[in-house]
């Protein structure tokens, strides 16, 4: 007999609840996206955050994607985050002299040039989020 990993009546509940959870996150995101003003200075944390939240979403879609496609599932691990994200990025922050300069992570053009670390931060966030 095989047990049912749920709150023990017979019935699966997970996917309910996850499908309701990915809705209210899409609300979520879409109120903050509409909050949000081009011109509005938020706080290096905040901008975190929504890079994280965009990047969880993210594995979840690609763990999905690739599950039902038969593919090996995708190992995501909180604590390597940082290094995740850095190959996932395809662009670099460099500091020249007192400017911070993004570049694209191989060749090519500066894509932007700035008086603070946290305004190129800013704009690497903007470019990963609209990918």
């Amino acid at each position: 007999m095989k047990l049912q990993e749920d709150c023990g009546c017979g019935e699966k509940h997970e996917g309910k609840m996850a499908k309701h959870g990915a809705i209210e996150c899409a609300q979520d995101a879409a109120d903050v996206a509409d909050m949000i003003t081009p011109d509005m200075d938020l706080p290096e944390w905040l901008e975190a955050k929504i890079t994280l939240a965009s990047d969880y979403m993210n594995k979840v879609k690609d763990y999905l994607t690739h599950n039902m496609h038969g593919q090996k599932d995708l190992q995501f691990h909180p604590s390597d985050l940082k290094s995740q994200l850095k190959k996932a990025m395809n662009e670099r922050i460099k500091k020249i002299d007192n400017k911070w300069v993004v570049y694209p992570k191989g060749k090519g053009d500066r894509l932007g040039t700035h008086s603070t670390k946290k305004a190129a931060l800013r704009q690497l966030a903007a470019i990963h989020l609209n990918k």
